[in-house]
């Protein structure tokens, strides 16, 4: 009995040796540390464009500005043609910027066409700046009634607080 425990004991001890030597370990483990390896790069791009996407956001819509909404009828105050050019009616989608902001009224600003999402008391809305309001402080903006009823509600209150921001 002590010799096949012997012998036993002796393909044991061989085969610990064979797999500690064998190259198999050493293979899966450098395919695993490259896998690894490729891995964490594609993901090092991954966050690196996720990252660059959220600056351009960032940059695009990172001012917040409050103030104060008024409304108004474009057709019949100033004109179917806004400071920025297009046409505009009573139920167009837009709204003036204040003079502080949009800057000279007799050329069109950087600020025209620009969407904006714009927050009050009754809810939020995008709109694009189509107009400059000569009565208004920085912060403000002039809005359609379509506009005003989205943000404000009640067209009878005249003004109410909002924020808004470039998107």
């Amino acid at each position: 009995m002590s010799r096949s425990l012997s012998l036993f004991t002796a393909v044991i001890l061989a085969i610990s040796a064979m797999s500690a030597a064998a190259p198999v370990e050493s293979t899966a483990s450098v395919s695993i540390d490259n896998n690894i390896a490729s891995v964490d790069i594609s993901l090092n791009k991954r966050e690196e464009r996720r990252f660059r996407k959220r600056a351009k956001h960032a940059k695009r819509g990172s001012s917040t500005y409050s103030g104060t909404a008024t409304w108004f009828l474009p057709a019949s105050e100033g004109g179917s043609q806004g400071a920025c050019g297009p046409s505009e009616g009573n139920n167009s989608n837009i709204v003036a910027l204040n003079v502080a902001q949009y800057g000279n009224t007799s050329k069109k600003s950087s600020w025209c066409g620009k969407r904006i999402k714009i927050t009050g008391p009754k809810g939020s809305t995008i709109s694009k700046i189509n107009d400059a309001c000569p009565g208004c402080s920085k912060g403000d903006l002039d809005l359609t009634p379509v506009v005003f009823k989205k943000v404000v509600g009640d067209m009878n209150k005249g003004v109410g607080k909002i924020t808004w921001k470039v998107v």
